[in-house]
Formats: structure tokens, C-alpha cells, sequence
């Protein structure tokens, strides 16, 4: 029976080299493009994956996202996670927050190549490293680009205040399923990331409630000029202010911002 291995990359053609890499040794191969698809690929899984390379930056939900995902709920199964990236370089003081177990920075496809079939070959004939056993992996000389750390330290600021605010963000693609959620919807609504990530936002609201969210999502998208709608909702026993609103806002068939708030009566009255 063939090993299985899953390659999550937003970049088309690099899915592709990787998988035909793969499947000229042997693998059986899932190809995601988003790392919200490679979570329903995982789900779909009847036997463990053997081995998984992510990106880290992916469209819907991104690579720390997803290797957090695969760690918190699969955490008795070990699988290597390989984060193969063109910005690993940028990033080496954060490997352990990112939680792969190796990391290959993307070089010229013809060294990678090379690369690749000698980093499989290790671990395909000797035992698994443990995840304190970090390797790093860069075809030839490869330092950090100016324009990346820009980009990723734009990135750590905006998850950093998304992460610290006082009010519950959850962002919701168009299939209604749940992307993210900051960790002040997680405590209001008394879930996990895990629980939460890729599953249908209905599903963590009260079922009185349900159905007024469920309307309040289709009201925006045909009638986006209302620009939010508010209702009340309550979660253990607190009332909690929900407002709906288009993400982004000039695609409102893109998905929802459900925003969870504190609910004064008293300023109500005011």
C-alpha cells in the first residue's frame, strides 16, 4: 500500500512539481490550494497521512493556522509536518512557534529537486526525528529579503491587535464554514480553535438563535447597503451583542465578519 502525503500550496505549479515528486517515489498524493481545503482533505482521510508539506503563507486559513489545527487534534498521531516556504529564512526565530518538524526554504527548482529526494530518502530509511530534532533545510546561500520582513512583520502587527482586542472576531468564508476566531469569540463562546476551524458558524450559536444569524448572513449579501445587522444573542447565560457585517466589504459574497460583543442593558436604556 503506498504512503499517503498531502502538499498544501496556494502556488498551482509548485503543487504540482511536489506531487509528482512524491508520487515517483511511491506516494499517494492530496493536493490542497488553501489551508482551509487541506483541513476537509484531513477530515476526508480514512487512514493517517504519512507525511505533509505546508506553506505557510496560504490563502483562507494560513500555515501556522493549520499546522496548530493538525498538532491540537491529531496529537495522537505523529505525521512529519514539513513547512517548505519561501520565507523560512525570514522567520528562523520563530520555529517553534510555528510547531513543523522540518523546514526547506524554495530555491531553484533544480537544486530543490535534489533537495527534496535526499530529505525523503533520510526519513524514509531511518526513524522519525522528534519534533525537538528541528532541521532546517536551504538550497545554497539564502538570506533574509528586505520586502519579506516587511511583510511578515505587517502580518505579526495586525494578528497581534486581532488577537489582543476586546471584542470576539470571527471570520467566516462563503460557505458560512469558520476560518478563524480571535481568542475573545473563542472564550465567549466556550470552544477551541479546533472546534471551531472549518465548521459551519451555526453550528456554535444557541439553536434559538440559529435562525436569526442564518438570516442575518443572507440579508447582507442581498442587501449590501445595510452594511451590518445587530441581534441579541446569549452564550452561558450572557447576553452578547452579534454583529454581522460583509468581509471584505466590497464583495459581500466573499464572506462574513461575525463580531461578538459585551451587551450593557443599561447603555441600551441611555
Amino acid at each position: 500500500m503506498p504512503k499517503n502525503a498531502l502538499v498544501v500550496d496556494s502556488d498551482f505549479f509548485f503543487v504540482e512539481f511536489l506531487s509528482e515528486l512524491l508520487e515517483k517515489r511511491g506516494y499517494a498524493v492530496r493536493k490542497a490550494h488553501n489551508g482551509k481545503e487541506a483541513i476537509s482533505k484531513i477530515e476526508e482521510e480514512e487512514r493517517p497521512l504519512d507525511i505533509i508539506f505546508v506553506d505557510l503563507f496560504l490563502p483562507k486559513v494560513d500555515g501556522r493556522q493549520l499546522i496548530h489545527f493538525i498538532r491540537t487534534k491529531y496529537h495522537d498521531t505523529h505525521r512529519p509536518i514539513v513547512t517548505i516556504s519561501g520565507t523560512i529564512i525570514e522567520q528562523m526565530g520563530e520555529l517553534d512557534e510555528i510547531g513543523a518538524d522540518y523546514y526547506i526554504a524554495k530555491g531553484p527548482i533544480a537544486k530543490l529537486t535534489i533537495q527534496l529526494n535526499e530529505f525523503l530518502t533520510e526519513i524514509e530509511t531511518q526513524p522519525f526525528c522528534p519534533p525537538a530534532d528541528k532541521k532546517v533545510l536551504a538550497s545554497g546561500n539564502v538570506f533574509p529579503r528586505r520586502d519579506a520582513m516587511e511583510l511578515i512583520n505587517g502580518l505579526r502587527f495586525y494578528r497581534a491587535v486581532i488577537e489582543s482586542i476586546g471584542v470576539g472576531i470571527i471570520i467566516v468564508d462563503s460557505d458560512t464554514r469558520i476560518l478563524a476566531a480571535n481568542p475573545t469569540a473563542l472564550e465567549i463562546v466556550a470552544k477551541s480553535a479546533v472546534d471551531v476551524m472549518n465548521r459551519p458558524v451555526t453550528e456554535i450559536f444557541p439553536l434559538k438563535d440559529k435562525a436569526e444569524l442564518r438570516g442575518a448572513l443572507e440579508r447582507i449579501i442581498r442587501q449590501p447597503d445595510l452594511g451590518k445587522i445587530t441581534f441579541l444573542t446569549t452564550f452561558q447565560s450572557q447576553k452578547v451583542r452579534t454583529i454581522v457585517s460583509a468581509f471584505p466589504a466590497d464583495n459581500p459574497e466573499a464572506g462574513w465578519i461575525v463580531a461578538l460583543g459585551a451587551f450593557d442593558p443599561q447603555t441600551e436604556k441611555d
